[in-house]
C-alpha cells in the first residue's frame, strides 16, 4: 500500500518536490531514520559519522525546510520524534505531509493522528485476485503444482 501511495507522489511533481520512503521497523533509531533521508534528499556526507545526532538534524531540517515534501514512514512500532530527526513540522502553509503505517493503534495516538486509517485485511477470493493481478498468469501455468501452492500463500496475504 504504501507503495503505491509513494509512487503516486513521485507522480504528482507539481505537488511534492521529493517524496521521501523510510522503512522504520522495530529496531530503528533516530540515526538510521536520518541516515535514510539524508540519502534522499542528497546528504551523503552523513554516513560518515562525524556529526552528532542535533547537527544531522539541523541539515536535514535547512534542507526539508525549503522544499515541498512528502514523507512515508513504513513500520514503526514507537513514536518517532520528527524534531530529533530533523523533520520540519508539516503545516497548510508549507505543502509538506508525513504519513506512517504501524501496527498499533496507540502509537497513532502518541503520533498525534487525529483520525486514523486502518486498512482491513482482504477476503480470500480478494486476496487471490491480488496475488493472480501481482504474479501474472505466465507464472501461475508455468508448472502443475503453483496453482496449489499460490493459494496457500495468498490465504496468507490477507
Amino acid at each position: 500500500l504504501l507503495t503505491q501511495i509513494t509512487n503516486k507522489f513521485s507522480e504528482i511533481s507539481d505537488r511534492f518536490e521529493v517524496v521521501i520512503w523510510v522503512v522504520v521497523s522495530k529496531s530503528a533509531t533516530v540515526r538510521k531514520i536520518q541516515r535514510d533521508i539524508a540519502q534522499k534528499v542528497g546528504l551523503v556526507e552523513m554516513g560518515s559519522g562525524e556529526k552528532d545526532e542535533n547537527q544531522r538534524a539541523l541539515d536535514i531540517y535547512n534542507v526539508l525546510r525549503r522544499r515541498k515534501f512528502a514523507l512515508l514512514l513504513d513500520d514503526i512500532w514507537e513514536k518517532v520524534d520528527l524534531k530529533a530527526v530533523g523533520v520540519p513540522y508539516p503545516t497548510r502553509n508549507n505543502g509538506c505531509k508525513v504519513a506512517f503505517t504501524t501496527r498499533s493503534r496507540d502509537v497513532c495516538g502518541r503520533m498525534g493522528v487525529d483520525d486514523p486509517v486502518e486498512v482491513s485485511c482482504l477476503q480470500p477470493d480478494e486476496s487471490w485476485d491480488l496475488f493472480q493481478r501481482t504474479v501474472g498468469e505466465n507464472t501461475l501455468g508455468s508448472h502443475p503444482d503453483i496453482p496449489e501452492l499460490a493459494r496457500k500463500v495468498a490465504r496468507k496475504c490477507r
